[in-house]
């Protein structure tokens, strides 16, 4: 089936394209540099000592308490066993506690030490809640053990958690230390144990893409409340140069994906009666933008465009970010720029001004649809000056705040808010090159400019499924208000996506409303399923990869909950 969907989604997205990103469906491939490897290479055991007959075994939990470290093919990792019969493994002693790869229950029977895992965020091949390892603990005698495997059907190739128990010599190293998850990052329903084998597929899902091709790391959160269903999972790296693991709860770019934000605060001030999505721009902006925004043979149409025309893309302004390509290079001249002069801080009103003369309308206001990052910048400069905050102010005040989105915060305007586990934004790469470095991704502003987590975007989406988002609900029915695109089973609303799979020859899996970004990012509800699916692939590589993943999650889900 997996092969059926892959083949479908290529076919049609070489036969049309798709909306989506404009950076990622508008722009033409490129000869990328090359992109840092992440398949998991299985390293050389560790010779393992061959244990004398006078040697014991640890048949308790007494004596297995503790913090112990070993080392595996020259990586040092840590196992914590706590006194309740809890374990953690981390590849850092300071994270066991609050961050640990793996996490689970174990138990002595027959005395033999019984692993179970409970959570686990990538450290080795995932192991659903039902195979329990079952290893003899060797005490060499000296504060050291090994395991000796008797049975564990968890994995059979790859980084199982038999290779490193039964290869990694174990050194005890300190006495437990308390367990402190914070509760922002505490999704105990991550590893979900009402539908395991669903959960297995979705980690595998996330292992495949984070092994294509231009991928670093995968984040993936599925939350299906019908099915009691909610798993996040993540696969690869968060920061390849530094070695460091992707983790579910770590914050990513989420660049057009914030066109949802900009949407939702657009409908809040028109709640608030500071706006109409019918009234010209000119209302709200200066006469002598107005006038140069929008200019076809000599006659300007700028007063003639709407708010919602922004909205909903049919402004038919030119896209600054995505156009044309004057030198033949195969990127757009705005992203040529960004790479070369990385050093740049745009604001909003730089970015119009590059846009007036570099990208020239395509059509008159409500002609037809064409997705515009212009839109977005515009729509931002209207929310500043009918709220009279700064752009990031509003965000917050409208938004993030009364919904309690806490890892969410504006790139370049306001100060950095740290992710769930206190680290920082992941890497995220354009065609191989890191956009985190580049001050001039600054650009994206109203179009693009936000970070956030998987949970945050969540949240966010299920205010606006749930009507919590707004106070009238009609100002959910109106971003759904859909105009066509040039794309099969693509649609647009105010800041929203609708796709239609049965256009796509995918029959059964319905649709799905959202948004994506530049970097494969993604945030969509599935109606039929009443379940949301966000993530990330951190890289602009694959083009639509985004797709291909959220189609393989609900062909996982629909074949797990058939009648």
């Amino acid at each position: 089936m997996k092969k059926l969907v892959c083949f479908l989604v290529i076919l049609f997205i070489l036969l049309s394209g798709c909306g989506g990103d404009s950076s990622d469906t508008n722009s033409a491939a490129t000869d990328p540099a090359e992109s840092p490897a992440t398949a998991t290479v299985v390293p050389t055991p560790t010779p393992m000592p061959e244990p004398t007959e006078a040697v014991a075994l640890i048949t308790s939990a007494e004596n297995m308490t503790g913090i112990w470290s070993g080392t595996l093919a020259g990586e040092t990792g840590y196992v914590m066993y706590t006194a309740d019969g809890r374990y953690m493994v981390a590849l850092s002693q300071d994270a066991l506690a609050s961050a640990p790869r793996v996490s689970g229950e174990y138990w002595f029977e027959d005395n033999q030490i019984h692993l179970r895992d409970l959570e686990n965020v990538g450290h080795w091949t995932p192991c659903d809640t039902e195979t329990v390892g079952v290893y003899d603990v060797v005490d060499l005698g000296d504060g050291r053990v090994t395991f000796q495997m008797v049975v564990d059907e968890c994995g059979d190739s790859g980084f199982t958690r038999s290779y490193l128990f039964t290869n990694m010599m174990q050194k005890w190293i300190s006495e437990p230390v308390e367990v402190t998850v914070p509760e922002s990052s505490a999704m105990p329903e991550s590893a979900d144990t009402t539908m395991p084998e669903l959960a297995a597929d979705l980690q595998d899902i996330a292992d495949t893409w984070d092994n294509q091709n231009g991928v670093p790391g995968v984040i993936l959160l599925v939350d299906a409340p019908d099915l009691d269903f909610k798993w996040q999972g993540a696969a690869g790296m968060a920061n390849p140069e530094e070695g460091e693991p992707m983790l579910p709860g770590d914050q990513f770019i989420i660049s057009s994906m914030t066109k949802m934000i900009t949407a939702a605060t657009v409908m809040k001030l028109v709640e608030q009666g500071d706006l109409a999505l019918d009234d010209p721009i000119s209302l709200y902006l200066p006469a002598e933008l107005v006038s140069r925004l929008l200019v076809l043979d000599g006659e300007s149409y700028g007063d003639a465009i709407t708010v919602r025309q922004l909205l909903n893309h049919t402004s038919g302004l030119g896209d600054f970010s995505n156009g044309e390509d004057a030198d033949g290079n195969r990127l757009p001249d705005f992203k040529d720029l960004v790479l070369n002069e990385p050093d740049t801080i745009w604001d909003g009103s730089m970015v119009l001004e590059w846009a007036i003369a570099n990208a020239p309308p395509v059509a008159r206001p409500g002609e037809t649809f064409n997705y515009s990052d212009t839109n977005y910048q515009l729509l931002g400069m209207i929310i500043e000056s009918t709220s009279g905050l700064a752009l990031h102010d509003a965000y917050r005040q409208f938004i993030f705040e009364p919904l309690g989105m806490d890892h969410t915060y504006f790139e370049f305007w306001e100060a950095v808010i740290p992710g769930p586990d206190g680290r920082s934004v992941s890497n995220a790469y354009y065609y191989g090159n890191l956009w985190n470095e580049l001050d001039s991704h600054s650009y994206e502003w109203g179009s693009g400019g936000l970070v956030s987590t998987a949970a945050d975007m969540n949240t966010f989406l299920w205010a606006w499924v749930n009507d919590d988002l707004f106070a009238d609900p009609a100002s959910k029915e109106s971003m759904m208000e859909w105009v066509e695109t040039a794309d099969a089973g693509v649609y647009y609303g105010l800041g929203i996506y609708r796709f239609v799979l049965d256009d796509w020859d995918i029959p059964g899996l319905g649709e799905m409303l959202g948004h994506d970004g530049l970097f494969n990012s993604q945030a969509f509800y599935w109606p039929e399923k009443n379940a949301t699916i966000v993530g990330t692939l951190n890289s602009n590589e694959p083009r639509l990869g985004y797709i291909g993943m959220m189609i393989e999650v609900m062909t996982a889900v629909a074949e797990h909950t058939a009648p």
